[in-house]
């Protein structure tokens, strides 16, 4: 970290662009639809809107968007990533996701002018890792990625999260190999935290999930606990929270430098703001250094962005750190 640049650095600016997807509706904010999406309309508009990616909203709330937007006189389309309903049960999981199109087929129908659904998030259901073959994964992914493009026009990303067990090893594995042999564009998304202490993943599983992705070149995205830059404990949820200058910075670091898994979690555990240094021509870690054209090409197609309930909270903590 360092204050002796104009405010923030062009380093940082490339770090954050369009790091972070509103999840307002979710906890701990559990704001109302209006709240929520009036509140990203404002941040479009505001003085950091370059940090603001998409508005994460269900598919079953998306009708519930619409009576807001007949109401609403927006410059620009609203991007928006979509939440799938899921199912730990597969047969269960298909007739929902069959809802959720139907659903996106008579938003889109009547809101294509306002907004652009430009991704799609879901979370898999177990019963497939049951099977040791990947052949109904991959199946089921190629399926919902057909369904979307044909609702929309055009081929988006669609995220995958898997309930992660103590198995997890095997359960990244099979996840985000069976995304790149799929090679669409879609990509691996991993729960980083929630409102309990159970919900935040060890750095160890971080760190296996950015070396997985690595392997198979498969884009990443973050969910939940990553409202502040840098790890540290926090006394209301009991929990080591982690930084999402920490993970994005592990997960660019491992991309451009080839860390192994202890130099991935040292990026991780790192509580020390003063390690993270940005400035005019690039980014440093305990001396490594990353070039403005890598932080700006590895978050383009590696490390996409984190979806959080607050926007203010990051960038009040960025202000403090003198970052801005």
């Amino acid at each position: 970290m360092t204050t002796n640049h104009d405010k923030p650095p062009v380093s940082l600016k490339n770090f954050c662009s369009k790091i972070i997807d509103y999840a307002g509706l979710f906890p701990p904010a559990s704001l109302e639809l209006g709240q929520a999406f009036h509140n990203f309309v404002f941040y479009l508009q505001g003085e950091y809107k370059w940090m603001l990616g998409k508005f994460i909203i269900p598919a079953k709330r998306l009708a519930e968007l619409g009576s807001l937007l007949d109401d609403m006189t927006i410059d620009g389309k609203v991007p928006l990533s979509v939440l799938g309903s899921s199912s730990e049960n597969v047969d269960e999981f298909n007739e929902l996701f069959n809802g959720d199109i139907a659903a996106i087929n008579e938003f889109i129908a009547k809101y294509s002018g306002a907004v652009t659904i430009d991704a799609f998030e879901v979370r898999l259901p177990s019963e497939l890792l049951k099977n040791e073959e990947n052949t109904e994964i991959s199946k089921l992914m190629s399926t919902i990625s057909a369904s979307l493009e044909s609702a929309l026009g055009k081929n988006i990303p669609v995220f995958y999260e898997v309930s992660l067990t103590k198995e997890y090893e095997a359960e990244i594995i099979r996840t985000v190999e069976t995304i790149g042999a799929l090679n669409n564009g879609s990509g691996y998304k991993l729960r980083t935290g929630g409102i309990e202490a159970s919900a935040f993943p060890e750095p160890e599983v971080i760190a296996f999930a950015i070396m997985t992705c690595c392997e198979f070149d498969v884009p990443m995205k973050c969910t939940a606990g990553l409202h502040h830059p840098i790890r540290h404990y926090n006394d209301e949820v009991k929990a080591n929270m982690h930084g999402f200058m920490n993970v994005f910075a592990a997960g660019i670091l491992a991309y451009t430098s080839n860390l192994d898994e202890a130099e991935i979690i040292e990026v991780l555990t790192d509580e020390d703001p003063y390690e993270f240094l940005f400035t005019e021509i690039g980014f440093t870690w305990n001396e490594n250094e990353i070039t403005n054209s890598e932080i700006k090409s590895e978050r383009e197609k590696f490390m996409l962005s984190y979806g959080s309930c607050s926007f203010d909270e990051p960038i009040d903590d960025l202000k403090a750190m003198e970052l801005f």
